[in-house]
């Protein structure tokens, strides 16, 4: 692993502050990192920012038509949302 001199002198005081020397405070933590898929998440992302647009659209729409907007139809649609965004967090805590 390659690290510049700042990260390194970072990585460095880290260890000591946690009495232990460098390789075994990387020893005690790569057992705990998570790697995750870069394209999966890139999707991931993609989504959400899909399901924002969305919703600020939706918000756009309500505050435009406050008198005509149906407010069944609006929450319905949010649920519909809160749904999709917890099944990818869910789907995430997995990963």
């Amino acid at each position: 692993m390659r690290l510049s001199a700042e990260e390194y002198a970072a990585l460095e005081a880290k260890a000591e502050a946690a009495g232990m020397t460098m390789t075994a405070l990387l020893r005690d933590h790569f057992g705990k990192v998570r790697i995750r898929d870069r394209d999966t998440e890139r999707r991931r992302v993609a989504l959400l920012n899909r399901i924002n647009a969305n919703l600020n659209m939706m918000a756009k729409w309500v505050n435009t038509h406050k008198g005509a907007a149906d407010t069944v139809t609006v929450l319905a649609h949010l649920v519909a949302l809160e749904a999709e965004i917890t099944r990818l967090l869910e789907a995430q805590e997995q990963a």
